[in-house]
């Protein structure tokens, strides 16, 4: 377990019958925190935290990354005699943590709002039991693995509500913004959070924002001393960067990975970054030391709690770390989320359309000659009226369809239409297409429109991604800090009035003014971004026979959910359209997930 690192625990409500299933947890556990009875309250491994119990019977715990101290956390509850009031305090507090509040036997327990941290639920017999790891509670229960919401991760996407549902059978998640009640009369969950109003205008939301990312590097810096950084290139990175290289008292490691791509430029602007922040000590690796795309599939390790692709770049995430650990860095930041909150969805130019419609056709007709998209295409997404259950279900239909243009309008829809990979059998597409109708059949969106909806799905499918590369790095050594997704950020980047953040002109424009004398000016005028397409290409010609290899002994063949032969086929030419935008990394995450739980 290292210093910073989420690590893991449970929770137990203080009764009789909880100390059997606790039991099943204390030799695992390093550290417990006891109810007053003396019964085992929390359970795990974990080394961020601080805790207080007040005069008036009330314990608050904030488990992760947090710069308020014992004695502060002790005067704000002081007077607290309610347990509701103490959930809307630890809501106020800065930081990244899991909220765990107890009064007389009742809990209230949280994640994080955009949902790096989660938290998850099961009965154990006659007793609820909570843990921020899925996979923590699936083996307290001995829980069957889930193979029908397994094949759904075969999906180049998976839509909501269907992503937050773990793949253990009896393993239930909290959804991201949702408090779990348990411990005192019935389990159930309540709202703690809602995005805020977009109402501030741009300047004036690009100091906040400044500030709260500022105070989010700031206090991790305090605690961990010695730290490192990502430095891409990008703007996101660098951002970071400056902030911590301003509250680190050594020079301060920035880690860049160049591309074999004789078009990504990214190197350039990582050079010129290093060359005007002050306190970088700029660490460009020799692109050597960098594995192809598809390398080492077989060398991943766990544990993770859901199979993502994220994991079968571990390779590649982790290169260097080695050396960074030997610095002794105790923390790595990444700019990792600074896509999914400051983008800006373009959707909400469609919601635009009632309010200020001048503005919001402006800004559409934008995408449309960016995107090349047709007029037709275009008005009919636009004038789509189907409630967000009628749309999942209309997806149902056409999983196996080809898929749609990796940039089509249906970015104002509802969310673009997940598509299966042309080697899932015919009995897991037929789950698939069973699972999202019965979904169907209840889903609300997870916002009232389909802006916010959006903008939430892309969220989560973030935190979610990162989290997993969280729980990878933590295994390797050297746990990671992504301060654009702390809760404060968020709220500071969506409470800008979204025309002036979202548009078609300009790419980040809110973090463009934040960061202005901060970071280099002509990094603020870049008109580039790197990819590792040629990594990626280069990856699947070169790990071809292994690949083949992986699926000739394919454990998700075995379930009967791909059939290994096609994939062989297919992966052995590896210029096919199919397995190059096909979906082969989301079966790659779930063929090597299955081999590491």
């Amino acid at each position: 377990m290292t210093d910073h690192g989420e690590g893991w625990f449970t929770l137990f409500p203080d009764c009789e019958a909880a100390l059997a299933v606790a039991s099943r947890m204390v030799t695992r556990a390093a550290r417990t925190i006891a109810h007053p009875s003396g019964n085992p309250f929390i359970l795990g491994d974990w080394l961020t935290s601080v805790q207080a119990r007040n005069g008036h019977g009330l314990f608050v715990a904030l488990i992760g990354h947090t710069p308020v101290g014992q004695r502060e956390l002790e005067a704000h509850i002081a007077d607290v005699r309610d347990i509701d009031a103490l959930d809307r305090l630890t809501a106020r507090l800065p930081g990244d943590f899991h909220a765990v509040v107890e009064a007389h036997g009742e809990i209230h327990a949280r994640g994080t709002a955009g949902g790096l941290r989660r938290l998850f639920h099961a009965t154990v017999g006659e007793v609820t039991v909570s843990a921020n790891r899925a996979d923590t509670l699936a083996r307290l229960l001995d829980a069957p693995l889930d193979e029908d919401m397994l094949a759904l991760r075969l999906l180049d996407f998976v839509p909501h509500p269907l992503g937050d549902v773990p793949l253990w059978r009896g393993v239930h998640a909290v959804v991201p913004g949702d408090l779990l009640r348990f411990g005192r009369g019935r389990t159930g969950t309540v709202r703690w959070w809602e995005p805020p109003h977009t109402h501030v205008p741009l300047v004036e939301g690009a100091e906040a924002l400044r500030e709260a990312l500022d105070d989010a590097v700031r206090f991790r810096v305090a605690a961990a001393e010695t730290v490192s950084c990502d430095l891409s290139g990008g703007l996101d990175s660098t951002t970071i960067c400056a902030l911590a290289a301003r509250a680190s008292a050594e020079p301060l490691p920035a880690l860049t990975m160049p591309s074999r791509d004789i078009g990504d430029d990214d190197v350039h602007w990582a050079r010129l970054a290093a060359s005007e922040i002050d306190g970088l000590e700029h660490i460009l690796l020799d692109i050597d030391e960098i594995p192809l795309f598809y390398s080492g599939l077989l060398d991943v390790t766990g544990p993770v709690d859901e199979p993502l692709p994220t994991i079968i770049d571990q390779p590649r995430q982790l290169v260097g770390h080695d050396g960074l650990l030997a610095r002794g860095s105790r923390l790595h930041f990444t700019g990792m989320g600074g896509d999914h909150v400051l983008w800006g969805h373009p959707a909400h130019h469609r919601d635009l359309l009632t309010t200020r419609p001048l503005k919001a056709l402006r800004s559409i007709r934008g995408y449309r000659a960016q995107n090349r998209w047709s007029l037709r295409e275009t008005v009919s997404v636009l004038t789509d009226r189907r409630p967000y259950g009628q749309w999942l279900a209309d997806t149902a239909d056409r999983i196996t369809a080809p898929r749609p243009a990796p940039h089509s309008p249906d970015v104002f829809a509802w969310d673009i239409p997940p598509r299966l990979p042309t080697w899932v059998t015919p009995d897991a597409a037929d789950s698939v297409g069973r699972k999202l109708r019965e979904a169907a059949a209840t889903a609300e969106p997870r916002g009232a429109t389909h802006a916010l909806h959006n903008e939430l799905q892309t969220l989560h499918h973030g935190t979610r991604a990162t989290r997993v590369l969280h729980q990878v790095a933590e295994h390797s050594g050297l746990p990671l800090a992504s301060p654009f997704l702390d809760d404060r950020v968020i709220a500071a980047c969506w409470s800008v009035r979204s025309e002036e953040r979202t548009t078609p002109w300009e790419f980040k424009p809110l973090l463009k003014t934040a960061m202005r004398g901060h970071v280099p000016d002509a990094l603020l005028r870049r008109t580039t971004k790197g990819e590792a397409s040629v990594d990626a290409a280069n990856g699947l010609r070169e790990n071809r026979v292994r690949l083949a290899e992986l699926w000739r002994e394919s454990h998700l063949a075995k379930a009967g959910l791909v059939d290994a032969e096609r994939l062989v086929d297919i992966t052995l030419r590896p210029s096919s359209p199919e397995l190059r935008h096909g979906g082969i990394d989301a079966t790659l995450a779930c063929e090597i997930w299955l081999r590491t739980i």
